[in-house]
Formats: structure tokens, sequence, C-alpha cells
């Protein structure tokens, strides 16, 4: 007998980095149909969020999508504070956005580099910092996900930064 989850976020508030496309998206499209309140989608591609947007709302969620660049601290730091300004909470925060960019040791970029450290680790840090302060704030014993990957185990030598970032991130979810 399958088991009823149409509830399970019933009345959370969540919040979906990397939700304009892929999985993020379909995570939270999944949010919704398991009964989120409250989702903030974000990503830079407006029309992409917008549209995914307008499906969640048709599951029946609440949605704000914010135009983010995820490499920006401002940035991050308005995801939080307009999910606060509509929803007057967070629940849950899920961390699914991820700069991928190729590169060895000795071919990687320092822009690469930086990216892949902005988007994958620092994003996610400032993110949690300010969704745990709200949390604390309205006593809600919520949950971050930090979406990680195999090769913050590997370090596969052609996504050397990406996986040097994937593994701090991991470190910093210990």
């Amino acid at each position: 007998m399958a088991q009823d989850l149409s509830s399970q976020f019933k009345n959370k508030v969540i919040i979906v980095t990397g939700s304009t496309q892929g999985s993020g998206a379909e995570t939270a499209k999944l949010l919704a149909q398991r009964g989120a309140k409250g989702i903030t989608i974000c990503g830079r591609k407006e029309k992409e969020g917008l549209k995914i947007k307008k499906e969640i709302e048709k599951i029946g969620s609440e949605c704000i999508f914010i135009k983010a660049d995820l490499s920006k601290e401002q940035d991050c730091r308005n995801i939080v504070s307009l999910t606060d300004e509509k929803f007057g909470r967070i629940n849950s925060l899920i961390n699914v956005a991820g700069f991928t960019e190729r590169g060895t040791i000795l071919s990687t970029t320092m822009a690469n580099y930086n990216m892949c450290f902005n988007v994958n680790t620092k994003a996610p840090f400032i993110l949690m910092q300010d969704s745990i302060k709200i949390m604390i704030r309205e006593k809600i014993k919520g949950s971050i996900v930090n979406i990680l990957s195999m090769a913050m185990h590997s370090g596969h030598p052609f996504l050397t930064a990406y996986s040097a970032s994937k593994a701090a991130l991991a470190n910093i979810t210990k």
C-alpha cells in the first residue's frame, strides 16, 4: 500500500536554490505536490524561473521567484530576506545550485576557481547562516539539505575546482 505523502510538507516554507531548471526545479515541484505552503525558487534565468513559479502555483503552493546570481553575496542574502518578508519564516533550505565548469589543475582559471567556490561553497554558507537565524528567531526546528557530489571524494582531475568546492561544502555540512 502506497503511503500518502500529499501533506508531508504541509505549512512548510522552503527555499530551493538552482530551481529554475533540472533537479532544483523538480525538487521544488515535488515539495509543492507534497503540500508545501510556500516555496522560494531562485536563479539567473528569469523566463525559466517564472515558468517554474507558475507550475508550482498550479500545483497549489504559494511561490516567489527571485532573480539571483549566487556568486554575489547580496543576492544570497536577498533570497532569505525576501522569503522572510513574504512568509515570515523559513522551515527548510535546499541548496541544489552548482557551478560545474571543467578544468584541471593546469587549465583552471582563477575566474573558474572563484566561481566554483562562490556558488558551491560560499553561497550555501551565506544561505544557511541567514536561514538559521530566522529558524532560531521563530523557534523552528528546521532542516537544511546541501546537494553534494561524488566528486568531493574523488577529486576528478578534470573538475579540480568543482571537486574542491564540494569537499569544502561537505565539511561545512558536517
